[in-house]
């Protein structure tokens, strides 16, 4: 019986996940259709042409059309798992939490050290991937593609460094996370979530770093008793990832070199983790209400 209770409650933590990907779909499906009900509004003559798959394809891998699709499900589930992550686990009579009790400097100092650490790892993990199997590396190049992140548009921006970061933290780190250590220990609950997180993505390239990424950011809301500290870690990664320049990232073909920046970047993740967890013991204390609801 405490087995079949177990495995419930494991497959209870799919919900978010599986609430998510519903939400995508309608979405998904419903901007297919909007997006072919203006067309033929625009150009009648366009109607035609709907049986050409070549067509269909232009129209509906349109790059603003994508990134509108992926911002106005993300919004939604947003509100979804808010609201969910609110009624679960957010005290109802909530006191006073003051922002030093959330992060301090060195707190800030450690997710940027993190955040440029995984940036590097991250990279490697990419690399490697690709030099397995270069398919892989093709599927994902063509996706950033079609989405648009060849030329940052603000729509997509906006989307990258604000809309997704906080949608997926409030599935992943917020109610998954939560409902996953009440079925397992942290250390298994974090895995879980964090395989869940990459498999979400849907490619093997964004799902490999996706999968360490979300390691980290579990970490950082767990042991920093907040998932506000874990959408600031995502926030601070999609910002480097979608505004810094190529030529910060070495690519050449010396060995020595990607061996110095790979152990440079485990050195500074390292000393991330370190530092941010000497700023949690150094931060004043949460109340009481919000040291349970992170426990």
């Amino acid at each position: 019986m405490n087995i079949l209770k177990k495995t419930g409650r494991i497959l209870f933590c799919l919900l978010p996940v599986l609430l998510a990907l519903g939400i995508q779909f309608i979405v998904s499906i419903a901007g297919v259709f909007v997006k072919l009900f203006l067309e033929i509004i625009s150009n009648p003559d366009t109607l035609a042409q709907m049986t050409d798959p070549g067509y269909m394809m232009n129209v509906l891998m349109d790059s603003q059309f994508l990134a509108g699709i992926s911002a106005v499900y993300a919004v939604i589930a947003a509100l979804a798992l808010g609201f969910w992550y609110w009624k679960r686990f957010v005290p109802k009579k909530q006191p006073r939490r003051e922002i030093s009790s959330l992060i301090n400097p060195r707190i800030a100092a450690a997710l940027l050290l993190l955040m440029l650490g995984m940036q590097y790892i991250s990279t490697y993990v990419v690399a490697f991937l690709a030099a397995v199997n270069p398919d892989w590396y093709h599927t994902y190049e063509e996706l950033m593609k079609s989405i648009g992140f060849g030329n940052v548009t603000p729509l997509l921006a906006l989307y990258s460094i604000l809309i997704a970061p906080i949608s997926e933290e409030l599935i992943f780190r917020g109610v998954t996370l939560k409902y996953a250590k009440n079925a397992m220990p942290f250390f298994a609950a974090n895995i879980f979530q964090a395989f869940l997180f990459g498999a979400f993505h849907g490619n093997v390239i964004q799902g490999a770093y996706a999968f360490v990424v979300g390691l980290f950011c579990g970490y950082v809301c767990y042991k920093g008793g907040s998932i506000y500290l874990s959408v600031l870690f995502h926030m601070l990664f999609n910002i480097w990832g979608t505004f810094t320049p190529e030529s910060l990232s070495y690519s050449g073909n010396s060995i020595v070199i990607h061996l110095a920046i790979f152990a440079s970047a485990v050195c500074a993740a390292a000393l991330g983790i370190f530092l941010y967890r000497k700023g949690i013991e150094k931060r004043r204390p949460m109340p009481e209400a919000y040291r349970n609801i992170s426990d």
